[in-house]
């Protein structure tokens, strides 16, 4: 059986966290607890080299911190599914780099190839369409693989384009217009269910003591919610932890739901 290794490449740490929930609850399974030198070649190196970074004495504590490793892994039989955070489009160089470093894994034409035998390998990109629409989001991709390896593979999203053996695919988050939003217009409806007063008593303590000019950073209303209402199951937890831990998301809600049904169906077409 041929081994496939996927990077997906999500925005931030609450996608990673949503989409390894969602996979996990649809027949894969958490890799995290193995071992770097148990995952296969050769992603096993590229895992070793980031985490260790050869010449980490020359590195600042800055630069330490960002080393770029997968917030989580899951698998189905040979199908291995790096999840990366990788920030927005301000922070696309890093999404160019890994896109770079596996396309290097590929064989060129009469090139001797590194990779073992019936070993596949992809990029799948997980992205926030906000007010764009999916068309400019896939435009702006588009653009960012190009001045890497030189194409524009996508027309829309939930295709797979495969380059010289590279897999390259593109999912959307949207909300219900199917055009524009972005993942916690997925999550919010979902953690919401069967526990509406909850989630209306924490907007309405929300608004009642919000004061922009206290605020330290960007203010997101759906993110303070899912912070607050978490605390009632896992005090003093990091909002990826509540979407991980608690009960406001379960199997029931994302095995119906219409939005997660169409991320997991899109990943396993990949797999």
């Amino acid at each position: 059986m041929a081994t496939q290794i996927l990077a997906i490449l999500c925005e931030g740490v609450h996608d990673v966290e949503f989409l390894s929930k969602i996979l996990r609850f649809n027949g894969f399974s958490s890799n995290d607890s193995s071992k770097i030198k148990d995952y296969p070649a050769p992603i096993a190196q590229l895992l070793k080299t980031e985490a260790t970074k050869s010449n980490v004495d020359d590195l600042n504590l800055m630069t330490v911190r960002q080393v770029l490793l997968p917030g989580s892994t899951v698998r189905k039989d040979n199908n291995y599914l790096l999840i990366y955070a990788m920030g927005g489009d301000e922070k696309k160089t890093i999404r160019k780099q890994l896109l770079s470093d596996f396309h290097m894994l590929i064989p060129k034409k009469d090139e001797i190839s590194s990779l073992p035998k019936d070993t596949n390998l992809g990029i799948i990109y997980f992205l926030d369409s906000d007010d764009k629409g999916i068309s400019e989001r896939i435009s702006n991709l588009n653009t960012e693989i190009n001045e890497i390896i030189n194409i524009q593979p996508f027309k829309s999203h939930k295709e797979i384009y495969n380059h010289n053996g590279l897999k390259l695919g593109a999912f959307i988050f949207t909300g219900a217009d199917n055009d524009t939003g972005k993942l916690e217009d997925i999550l919010m409806p979902l953690m919401k269910k069967d526990n509406e007063d909850i989630f209306e008593n924490a907007n309405s303590y929300l608004k009642d003591h919000y004061n922009d000019g206290r605020k330290v950073q960007k203010y997101d209303n759906d993110k303070s919610i899912i912070g607050v209402v978490g605390q009632l199951q896992i005090s003093g937890a990091s909002n990826t932890v509540c979407i991980k831990k608690s009960d406001y998301l379960n199997d029931v809600k994302i095995k119906a739901d219409i939005k997660c049904i169409e991320i997991v169906d899109y990943i396993n077409s990949l797999c």
